[in-house]
């Protein structure tokens, strides 16, 4: 054997490359970066379409509170202007609940126009409450008083026996010359009602009289 021979044959051999499982292995991993990139885009578009539904879920929400808050509103104004309704309905009944007691006492102490004047001043001293009429002082606050004391006290108040029953004068000087000399003043309602409260009451402490018409 020659020496060319025995090196020929000491050389490793050199396997032969696999071009078709290097392909196969290519088109794997290509087959797995397809699928890695849909799944990808799945997840965004999963997650654009959970954001979409979130922003159209707030739309809703913040309507519906709009809404509820304009609802509430509108109650809260209905409440309200019936709060108002009521108050002025308690504030009328109770007006003609005064004034329907100061009356009556009134027509007890003196007949028609000078009844309805008396009635004015009786009322002022009067208010009243969910159990009834009561009697008040002169600065407005509750006594014990009852109607029938607060009677008495007008029936004696000189200020206004000139409106009492049985007081009236129709002739001059019957205060011996108290009045001037003369008959005391008339007026009519309309005139009495013109007045302001200090001139109704230095009218009727002057003895004037009111006349119907």
């Amino acid at each position: 054997m020659s020496e060319q021979q025995e090196i020929q044959e000491e050389a490793p051999i050199q396997p032969a490359v696999d071009l078709e499982a290097l392909m196969s292995e290519n088109a794997a991993m290509k087959a797995k970066m397809d699928e890695l990139l849909t799944e990808a885009k799945k997840a965004k578009s999963a997650k654009r379409e959970i954001e979409e539904q979130s922003q159209v879920e707030r739309e809703r929400i913040a309507r519906e509170k709009g809404d509820f808050e304009q609802l509430h509103r509108s109650s809260e104004e209905r409440y309200q202007e019936t709060v108002k309704e009521l108050e002025s309905m308690r504030a009328n009944v109770a007006n003609e609940k005064r004034n329907n007691a100061a009356m009556k006492v009134a027509t007890e102490l003196a007949d028609g126009a000078n009844a309805e004047l008396l009635s004015e001043f009786i009322s002022r001293r009067l208010k009243y409450h969910d159990d009834g009429v009561k009697v008040t002082d002169s600065s407005g606050d509750l006594t014990v008083s009852t109607l029938e004391d607060l009677k008495a006290e007008f029936k004696n108040d000189a200020r206004y026996s000139a409106l009492l029953k049985g007081n009236q004068s129709s002739g001059g000087g019957a205060s011996g010359g108290s009045n001037s000399g003369g008959a005391a003043k008339v007026k009519s309602r309309a005139e009495f009602e013109a007045l302001d409260p200090a001139g109704r009451m230095s009218f009727v402490k002057s003895g004037g009289k009111l006349t119907d018409n």
